[in-house]
């Protein structure tokens, strides 16, 4: 079972530490509103996981693999909602360029509307960028069956193997606030505030491209 265990765990960071749309919001966040930004971001993260981890492990997720229509209109939903977030990134862009370049750090960035980021917002950018990602619905579905910790019972084998990879996720997602809070303040001026907004749109626009064309 050691075996096993360390070979779940190996699998889980590999799919954890690889960049995606999750950590381009947390980068993102940490700019627009600072600590309490990537903080809530995080928070939104951690709390889909849970769902997420928590419907995979009593089975509720296999209805993706056997309605193949749920899992295109979460696909739908999600690639839509990664654009939505990656024109938002580009607008926001916009906003700082045209503000002075006087070099000194910034007050918590704003939307292209002029309007201070919210906690809510950040926990909901993080909430509904995981539900609405049916890879990592699927990413359970194929995992979990790739390993066997007999002799626990099957329904207990995914409970412990979701808390795991939720534990996982939690450990990063620390290491990664403690790196943002510790170059808190390169993170803040406005050069880098515009390139973040450039790069996490990019991004996001990218990702949701694919998630939209990927059939």
């Amino acid at each position: 079972m050691n075996h096993q265990l360390l070979a779940f765990a190996t699998a889980c960071l590999v799919v954890v530490v690889v960049p995606g749309p999750d950590l381009m919001l947390v980068l993102r966040n940490n700019v627009r509103a600072g600590g309490a930004g990537a903080l809530w971001t995080v928070a939104g993260i951690m709390t889909a996981l849970a769902v997420l981890a928590t419907a995979a492990a009593v089975g509720i997720t296999g209805l993706l693999a056997t309605f193949p229509a749920v899992f295109d209109v979460v696909r739908v939903a999600g690639g839509l909602y990664l654009v939505f977030l990656g024109v938002q990134a580009w607008r926001s862009y916009r906003h700082l360029r045209r503000q002075p370049a006087d070099g000194q750090a910034v007050h918590p960035a704003k939307e292209a509307s002029g309007s201070q980021p919210t906690r809510w917002t950040s926990f909901r950018q993080g909430l509904l960028c995981n539900l609405l990602n049916p890879k990592v619905a699927a990413f359970y579905l194929s995992l979990f069956p790739q390993f066997d910790f007999s002799p626990l019972p099957p329904v207990v084998q995914h409970i412990v193997m979701a808390a795991g990879f939720w534990l996982i996720c939690l450990l990063w997602y620390t290491i990664v606030l403690t790196l943002l809070g510790r170059a808190a303040g390169l993170l803040r001026s406005p050069a880098f505030a515009r390139r973040t907004e450039a790069v996490a749109g990019t991004a996001l626009l990218g990702l949701g491209g694919y998630v939209l064309l990927r059939t």
